[in-house]
């Protein structure tokens, strides 16, 4: 079904788990997915992408296995599926007055390498919604590809006066360690500082995301690594359930709580996070393969 110009609705598909929904869309024959949340928290979160895929090859990232086409999504391409949901779901029945609107830019792509087209999305969405919400906000999951996109996010979050979250996926201390999981992210200290400056410069939060693995990344080593190189800046800690890729000897850790009370012994508030929707790819690095799978075999036809 057509929804605009060049975008497609494919499939709608809900979660067995929890209140997460995936919606497929098509857009120049390549496959994008988002993904509602319901967490029963006063809060209708949509995930969006900013890419049709990523090259930065995150290991732990189910798409980093497959040599796709990336391109930079349009405002467009990000905020139609957007409305589409919101309208398919009713977003707008009742009053919403009370609730919060919040665009989660944490699916597939790197948000910092389209952020120009990401916050023209933003205000278009904002402009739409603010009426109906009491808040409207946003957030972005970045690894930091360069230190020159995260002063233009900076920049660009100060111009359009957008409520912006910054989550720094970092998931080791260890700058050898990260580089192997991240091959692409700019440098540990640096970046940090750079989500200071961030935090100083906006008056908006952020946070760090840490997937916890087993043996790789969980020990009391790890913990009082982080807690160093956290202390004193009041950024917390969200560690995540490490998202199992049937092709990587990696496996979720069961040191949480160990883990968690060595960064809270030293200064850094932390939350666990479980992220929703694991039933139908929608959970940290996770996507629905099988249509992109198809798009490979379109592509190569």
């Amino acid at each position: 079904m057509k929804i605009g110009n060049e975008l497609e609705f494919l499939e709608k598909i809900k979660s067995k788990l929890d209140r997460t929904v995936k919606y497929i869309f098509l857009s120049r024959g390549q496959v994008i997915e988002f993904s509602y949340i319901d967490k029963n928290d006063g809060k209708d979160i949509i995930c969006a992408p900013t890419q049709t895929a990523c090259r930065l090859g995150c290991k732990f990232c189910f798409l980093s296995d497959y040599d796709l086409e990336v391109r930079n999504l349009t405002p467009e391409e990000i905020s139609i599926p957007i409305h589409y949901i919101s309208k398919d779901l009713g977003l707008f029945n009742g009053n919403n007055s009370a609730r919060v609107l919040l665009v989660s830019y944490m699916g597939c792509g790197e948000p910092l390498l389209n952020i120009e087209n990401v916050m023209l999305a933003s205000e278009s969405v904002k402009k739409r919604y603010s009426s109906h919400y009491g808040v409207v906000r946003f957030a972005v999951a970045s690894l930091i590809p360069n230190l020159i996109a995260m002063y233009n996010f900076i920049d660009f979050v100060l111009e359009f006066e957008l409520l912006f979250k910054f989550h720094l996926s970092l998931h080791s201390p260890d700058a050898e360690k990260r580089k192997f999981f991240m091959p692409a992210a700019s440098p540990i200290e640096s970046s940090i500082k750079l989500v200071k400056i961030f935090t100083d410069s906006t008056g908006n939060s952020a946070e760090i995301h840490y997937s916890l693995i087993d043996d790789i990344n969980d020990s009391d080593k790890d913990a009082s690594q982080l807690a160093a190189l956290l202390a004193g800046l009041g950024i917390p800690v969200k560690i995540l359930v490490y998202n199992e890729k049937p092709n990587l000897d990696f496996r979720h850790s069961e040191k949480v709580a160990r883990f968690r009370s060595i960064l809270e012994a030293g200064g850094i508030k932390t939350e666990f996070y479980h992220p929703p929707g694991w039933d139908i790819g929608s959970s940290c690095g996770q996507f629905l393969m099988d249509y992109y799978e198809k798009y490979n075999k379109r592509k190569s036809a």
